[in-house]
């Protein structure tokens, strides 16, 4: 018999901001796991309700699949289409990216290249350099070598 994983609980403390477990957020937390559970059983009711339809979609999706790789290979065969008017498009076009070498660029245009050519950090090699305990986080702050910017990102579940 295969064993069953618990799922890790995540813990914020060291990095949550003003964590405080209010309870208006507790009762909005409660209002969505709610919702969730509702909108679950609404797909299963659904499917079961409608599995003639959702077969039906589910079927009609490929086939908007094979047709948008058939209008590709036409494409490729006859031409691009456009009708202004109808806004209908199968149009194939360039999309150029650019990129520079810059040793060759410092070998040609040499005296721009300090403004130009930016030097980086290699973020794993001084990752390592502070896991070996030759250098430590404090003192790349204390020096200005290191800079931290703060970003905010939530996790609602």
């Amino acid at each position: 018999m295969a064993e069953v994983k618990e799922k890790k609980v995540a813990d914020y403390s060291k990095s949550a901001e003003n964590l405080v477990n209010p309870s208006e957020v507790k009762e909005l937390l409660n209002q969505l796991h709610q919702k969730e559970k509702d909108k679950e059983e609404f797909e299963v009711e659904l499917k079961e309700q409608c599995a003639d339809l959702v077969l039906s979609i589910a079927d009609t999706g490929q086939a908007i699949t094979e047709l948008q790789k058939q209008i590709k290979e036409a494409v490729e065969q006859f031409g691009s289409y456009q009708d202004l008017e109808a806004g209908d498009y199968a149009v194939k076009y360039r999309r150029v990216s650019k990129s520079y070498d810059a040793e060759e660029f410092a070998q040609f245009f040499d005296k721009f290249a300090p403004a130009v050519i930016i030097q980086t950090v290699n973020e794993k090699a001084l990752e390592g350099l502070i896991k070996g305990g030759l250098i430590t986080e404090q003192e790349l702050k204390n020096t200005g070598v290191l800079k931290e910017d703060t970003k905010y990102a939530y996790v609602i579940r």
